[in-house]
């Protein structure tokens, strides 16, 4: 008997060298996993491991073969490791198996030992970065904090309503933990809302404005049950705005923009209070993982701090009167002091570009 499995032995190197040899870039290593696993059917789980370890030990050797090839090859390492009495090394290689094949855990074979399966069930795979795309709506949250009319207007109701924009952008995803990422985003944000002055000289009259933000937002993840499919995740962090409207500049007031009303001639010079370049954003959601691919909905309230020092540059603004001739908005009907705030829903879907194991 052992005269026989030493000439299967010398066969199937001798082909695994004439395999070798044809192939001028290196180690063929689909060659040599059919000739490990020959090994392996035959009881000779170290000439196996020994058959497979350019494989094993080569990077390079392993881009040359598809994900499929590179799985099995790590599963009959795995095997064969638990046949050698080398549990660590087995579970080094079942979770490089997971790497490539992250649904193993759903496609385990008949013929997989209990020990194999085990340290697959200790093992979770989850994508370790992905990229994709999400859109959704923007709704302002939006307060009235100073206004000003020329002429005075009395007895007159002054109303700031947010209407519904949209929000799209790029996002990536790192994973830092079992239960923690990254996300980075970057994206256009759209918000519309409308002001209007209702006096009884006047009549009511309005002005609907549109002003679009870059937002960069920085977040940490915290997903509840990482090895099921369905993911629900509280989230928190930063996030910048940059505008992309046109905006004047006082001297002595800050950045505003003009706004023309949509039913009278007048014209109106808006103020934002807020903080807009940086803010706190919190929210959650639930993803759902596919093989490849990672499908979310999507809550955030993005909160951005009133600036005192914004604000207090009209603290001794009594009426229109008080502004000199001489300001750049000089020229408008109606002045208004606002705070700027938003909720995002949105829908988005990522590409796992790779794995990571836990």
């Amino acid at each position: 008997m052992k005269t026989i499995k030493t000439i299967i032995i010398l066969c199937i190197l001798g082909l695994s060298f004439v395999s070798f040899q044809g192939n001028a870039q290196g180690v063929d290593c689909s060659g040599n996993y059919e000739a490990a696993m020959r090994l392996y059917n035959y009881g000779m789980a170290d000439s196996a491991l020994n058959m497979l370890k350019p494989c094993l030990e080569s990077k390079k050797a392993l881009k040359q073969v598809s994900k499929e090839t590179s799985a099995n090859i790590f599963r009959l390492a795995a095997l064969s490791s638990i046949m050698t009495g080398n549990p660590e090394d087995a579970e080094r290689y079942v979770k490089e198996l997971l790497k490539y094949q992250p649904d193993y855990k759903e496609n385990i074979r008949d013929d997989d030992l209990q020990e194999f399966r085990l340290m697959l069930e200790r093992s979770t795979s989850q994508p370790e970065l992905r990229i994709g795309i999400s859109g959704g709506i923007n709704i302002p949250l939006l307060k009235l904090r100073k206004n000003y009319s020329d002429p005075p207007k009395t007895a007159a109701t002054f109303t700031l309503e947010g209407n519904t924009g949209y929000q799209f952008g790029l996002t990536g995803e790192k994973t830092l933990t079992k239960n923690i990422s990254v996300e980075v985003g970057a994206g256009l944000s759209q918000f519309l809302f409308n002001y209007s002055i209702k006096s009884t000289a006047d009549g009511q009259y309005q002005y609907d404005q549109k002003i679009t933000y870059i937002e960069i937002p920085v977040l940490a993840r915290y997903y509840f049950v990482p090895n099921s499919p369905f993911q629900p995740y509280i989230q928190g962090g930063i996030s910048g705005k940059f505008s992309l409207y046109q905006r004047e500049k006082s001297n002595d007031f800050g950045n505003y923009w003009i706004t023309e009303s949509s039913n009278s001639d007048n014209i109106l010079a808006t103020f934002e209070t807020d903080m807009e370049n940086i803010g706190l954003v919190a929210g959650g959601g639930l993803s759902y993982n596919l093989k490849k691919l990672n499908i979310r909905v999507d809550f955030r309230y993005a909160h951005h701090f009133n600036s005192s020092f914004r604000s207090s540059k009209f603290d001794r603004i009594a009426g229109y009167d008080s502004f000199t001739p001489e300001e750049e908005f000089g020229y408008t009907n109606d002045i208004n002091l606002i705070g700027l705030k938003n909720i995002q829903i949105s829908a988005g879907v990522l590409y796992n570009l790779k794995y990571k194991v836990f």
